[in-house]
């Protein structure tokens, strides 16, 4: 499942000064409000800022709670920065908290580049360097840019903290008192009334709304996050999963900068923003190898130039780290082609690590080290092990029916001489049946872009087919 939302250890809502303790200075601006995720109260935020001589200093705090594989999941995420009089970020500081993990990231922009660095509780910091295309904005430091009048219409650099997103983005004054920033389809709309800050549109359908403290901070009840994004097609029924051969969809609206060709699965056609969609079973694939096995031996196993990208290690998949690379040789030991060596890794990976719901931002050494974790972390981990392998493997993201709708999801595809090939380690499955779609594939910032349909997103069942 891919992090929908990132979850917290619930900390204290509020701090009471010490005796003698010099109160806290009023800030310049001050929201407070209720974060409701598609309808249903979710948490609060805090925002706070202070005027310097040359910017602003700002501070914002979330808390979110929600439920999530049948475990209560908290999150609570903190946010400092220094702010210049265009509303762009100058320097940053990030703090998430979950029951899984903590991670901080530093960020500081200099000679028009923005540098970031991520240091998770365990595992190794992951360093970014980006070109800006203007002013930094955060998702939080926009609606607060907005309504104090820094910002005007024009290009901008769009930074998420809390998947290590970046990516260029558009601003306007989309009417009055309502402005709009569009990163590549990810949308958020910061709503103003008389100089305040009255409501937020942020991406999966996130609304937060100016509310005062004793409502926005008062207890609920949290609720199941991934039956509540989920989708429930139209059209014909899905049945027989582990028979089935073909899937075809209609899938709308698509919006943003989504990858929807991807293996074994193919547009048909599209109107607007209405796209068909086919998904097929790999045919013939175990025939294949079978007949290959009989020649293999001894022969040498060649990757394109084109595809040894992806036997890379990145900032996520260390796969030059030598605890991933004696795993991957122990796994794959006496199995003598691609086939027999990525079937090893996948059933290691759905046999050892633990499924459980986490919030966290992965990566494979973290994974490896915890033994535990949902969809992300089992993907995270075969990628590295199986690029740690010789096998140019990648991770993709989309939804998986679950017999009552389609859920987000990640998995995998690897490149095994015929073709790429989906693979999903949750479920155990190589090839993975063909009840998946792909919305996106690559690193976390490339999957930070479904964002933009996540909550939007209506499925029609065209056809299904099933083995005879």
């Amino acid at each position: 499942m891919r992090k929908i939302l990132l979850g917290a250890i619930l900390l204290s809502c509020t701090s009471t000064p010490q005796e003698g303790k010099k109160p806290e200075k009023k800030p310049d601006f001050h929201f407070i409000g209720s974060v409701y995720m598609m309808g249903k109260r979710a948490g609060w935020e805090e925002i706070k800022a202070y005027r310097k001589a040359d910017g602003w200093r700002f501070q914002e705090e979330m808390y979110i709670k929600v439920i999530m594989l049948g475990l209560v999941k908290e999150m609570r995420t903190q946010l400092r920065a220094e702010i210049d009089r265009n509303g762009g970020v100058e320097d940053l500081t990030f703090l998430m908290t979950t029951q899984d993990a903590t991670v901080e990231a530093q960020g500081k922009v200099k000679n028009d580049t923005f540098y970031v660095s991520y240091k998770p509780i365990r595992g190794t910091p992951q360093s970014f360097k980006y070109p800006l295309h203007g002013p930094l904005l955060t998702p939080q430091t926009f609606v607060f840019a907005a309504t104090v009048g820094l910002l005007k219409e024009g290009d901008y650099s769009y930074f998420d903290p809390s998947v290590a997103s970046f990516m260029p983005a558009k601003v306007e004054a989309e009417r009055e008192g309502v402005w709009k920033l569009d990163a590549q389809g990810i949308i958020v709309r910061a709503h103003t009334e008389d100089g305040k800050l009255v409501l937020q549109n942020q991406p999966l359908k996130m609304d937060i709304v100016a509310e005062p403290p004793e409502r926005a901070k008062a207890p609920f009840q949290p609720f199941n996050v991934l039956s509540l994004y989920a989708i429930r097609p139209k059209g014909e029924p899905i049945r027989d999963l582990k028979r089935l051969t073909r899937l075809d969809i209609k899938l709308y609206p698509v919006k943003g900068n989504l990858r929807l060709e991807i293996a074994n699965q193919r547009i048909l056609w599209y109107r607007a923003d209405t796209y068909a969609i086919t998904v097929l079973y790999p045919k013939g694939f175990h025939s294949y190898w079978e007949r290959v096995k009989k020649h293999f031996k001894g022969m040498p196993w060649r990757v394109p130039d084109s595809l040894r990208v992806y036997l890379q290690p990145t900032q996520f998949l260390e796969v030059d780290d030598p605890e991933v690379r004696r795993l991957a040789q122990e796994i794959t030991s006496g199995k003598e082609t691609p086939f027999d060596k990525a079937k090893a890794i996948m059933d290691w990976v759905y046999t050892n690590l633990e499924k459980r719901g986490s919030v966290t931002i992965p990566t494979a050494k973290q994974v490896l080290r915890d033994r535990y974790g949902d969809c992300n972390e089992h993907a995270t981990l075969y990628a590295a092990l199986a690029r740690a392998a010789g096998i140019p493997t990648d991770i993709v993201v989309g939804l998986v029916y679950q017999g009552d709708g389609f859920y987000y999801h990640a998995w995998n595809i690897s490149w095994l001489g015929n073709g790429w090939i989906p693979v999903d380690p949750v479920y155990g499955e190589f090839p993975a049946r063909p009840y998946r779609i792909a919305l996106q594939r690559g690193s976390i910032e490339k999957q930070a872009t479904i964002m933009a349909v996540i909550g939007l997103l209506n499925i029609e069942v065209l056809k299904v087919e099933h083995e005879r």
